[in-house]
């Protein structure tokens, strides 16, 4: 069994002390006594979790029932957002040991398994599943297949129901929403070869699998591994069979038509419960440059892909009644209120995440999206915009940044956030940096990168980004951030006709990001043409009525040096003070 503390670096960045001495007393007077009671050892004790072993499968899932069922008791009394919460995991199997600690692929699986479980959850492996299922009276929850590291086979996780406790009286209290649901599935057929090629079904295959790996790189959504996805090859299977036998929501697949040596490909996306095509799109080449043109396959589907499961997500979670949606639906639908840069849209971000650190304070992309929120409040003038908000901001990037590991968009916002706030400029390139690790396919991506990059001086570097990420997803709707990096990144090299030019592109894709306003003023100014400065200062202020020149010098530029040139340029084009 492994046991982790949830959002344990948030817990420790707001009381390092009474953090421990709170870990430290439920160890004492629950989990120390209920492992002992279920004869299991501590194998290791960390500050944040434990690693226990038991020679009974059902003694450990009774002791983790046990554990969960009664931390409430042992943390009721705490502040809400100091609440301690454990997500727990079992798994059966030979074990290795050399003296006091143990090893192999039961211990992989549970560490894997409890990454995934909820706050206060217990999630277990199948064979676990199948030992005590019949032995126990409790339900389980089939969560699907996942790939763990160390482990060769995907593993299928499933989630211990938990008894419900007896109905309390009604109460006018809002309700809290669910914890944070399984990341919508997404399977990749094998691409359908028409005329029965060789050389074109090893193309395929090689296509296919490319799309797997570069899909499960985005974690935006759980991906079906290549073994079962496979499985379906040369079998006709219908998008709602793969909803009733993967649990997916979505399907990518595709077809090869040959005449000579040209071929076409078709691609295409699927919502899989409704049959509804999302996108499609069509390649032409020929296999002599195979390699080519499965990268240009790849890097298609992979820009075109995202922002349209994103969009997919965001409308679907508009359409559930709120008081049903949990933490993955309410950060889904933050998303474009955060990014729509008005008070009134910040303001609804700011409540919908509200709503998910009630349940989940330690979420990495709600804290992210909380940050870039309270940072925009605060660099707007936008009402509560006073010096909380930018602590607030620095604090929330941070723990985005912390627990962002599986979340590159958290550590790129994080990233961005921290990169306009604070001095701390290595970190913020450290978490961007992470990020495009991650995920160096994904647009929205590197438009933050690029944008931090830029704040903190790597300018070669925040264009190649800028620019990988304007070429691999044109229409991805958040891409501005990318164009509006691109321009002060020429405008900082002294290239301000393309300053001017990139500024523009990204004012188109959203007019109310006051950022590219500014760089565009700047870049006119710098070419002399003063009269096109000022009327871009005056489009500026229409869509951000309360920006100033004091807006500019709460952002912690690099560059500072130039900054008090570049605000004499402003002034001169009437922005205000």
């Amino acid at each position: 069994m492994c046991a982790d503390v949830v959002g344990y670096s948030r817990l420790m960045g707001i009381d390092e002390e009474g953090t421990l001495a709170a870990l430290n007393a439920i160890r004492r007077n629950l989990f120390d006594p209920t492992i002992a009671d279920h004869k299991g050892r501590i194998v290791r004790a960390m500050g944040d979790g434990l690693l226990v072993e038991f020679n009974s499968v059902v003694d450990a899932v009774r002791c983790a029932m046990k554990v969960q069922s009664e931390m409430p008791q042992h943390t009721e009394e705490m502040p809400a957002d100091r609440r301690i919460w454990f997500r727990a995991a079992i798994a059966m199997g030979d074990v290795v040991t050399d003296g006091d600690l143990i090893y192999g692929q039961a211990v992989d699986t549970a560490s894997r398994m409890e990454g995934l479980a909820d706050p206060g959850g217990i999630n277990v492996s199948r064979a676990v599943r199948d030992q005590v299922r019949d032995r126990l009276s409790i339900a389980f929850e089939d969560l699907g297949e996942h790939q763990v590291k160390n482990v060769a086979r995907p593993v299928r996780a499933f989630r211990v129901v938990m008894d419900t406790p007896t109905a309390a009286p009604a109460s006018t209290a809002p309700k809290k929403a669910a914890a944070r649901g399984e990341r919508p599935g997404l399977v990749v057929l094998p691409f359908q070869n028409l005329g029965g090629d060789a050389e074109a079904e090893f193309f395929l295959d090689s296509v296919a699998e490319d799309l797997i790996t570069e899909l499960a790189r985005a974690r935006w959504f759980s991906v079906v591994a290549r073994n079962t996805s496979f499985s379906y090859k040369g079998k006709a299977a219908d998008s709602k069979q793969l909803t009733r036998e993967l649990g997916v929501r979505y399907v990518v697949e595709g077809s090869l038509r040959k005449a000579g040596n040209r071929v076409r490909i078709s691609c295409q996306l699927v919502e899989a419960a409704g049959g509804q095509h999302l996108w499609a799109e069509r390649f032409d080449g020929t296999l002599e440059d195979s390699f080519e043109l499965q990268d240009q396959i790849t890097e298609t589907l992979i820009g075109s892909v995202g922002p349209v499961l994103r969009g997919a997500e965001v409308e679907r979670a508009r359409r559930k009644p709120e008081a049903s949606q949990d933490v993955y639906d309410l950060v889904c639908r933050a998303i474009p209120s955060t990014f729509a840069e008005t008070a009134e849209d910040n303001q609804e971000a700011l409540r919908l995440l509200g709503l998910v650190f009630e349940t989940d304070p330690g979420d990495p992309l709600a804290n992210a999206l909380a940050a870039w929120c309270r940072q925009q409040r605060h660099l707007m003038n936008w009402p509560g915009g006073e010096d909380d908000d930018r602590e607030a901001a620095k604090s929330l990037a941070r723990v985005a940044i912390a627990g962002g590991d599986d979340a590159p968009l958290a550590l790129a916002v994080g990233g961005a956030v921290r990169a306009a706030l604070t001095r701390d400029h290595d970190s913020a390139l450290a978490a961007v940096d992470r990020a495009t690790m991650i995920n160096p396919k994904s647009a929205i991506v590197l438009g933050f990168g690029a944008l931090t990059q830029c704040l903190c001086g790597a300018y070669d570097k925040a264009i190649e980004h800028a620019e990988k990420a304007l070429r691999l997803s044109p229409m991805e709707p958040l891409v501005y951030h990318a164009a509006a990096a691109l321009g002060l990144a020429c405008l900082l090299t002294d290239r301000f006709d393309e300053a001017v030019s990139h500024a523009g592109k990204a004012i188109e894709g959203n007019r109310n990001f006051a950022f590219p306003h500014w760089v565009e003023a700047l870049g006119c100014a710098r070419l002399g043409r003063n009269d096109e400065a000022a009327q871009a200062v005056r489009r500026l202020v229409g869509a951000a009525p309360r920006f100033r020149l004091e807006s500019l010098r709460r952002i912690r530029f690099a560059d500072s040096a130039r900054l008090q040139a570049d605000l004499d340029l402003l002034r001169r084009a009437h922005l205000p003070e």
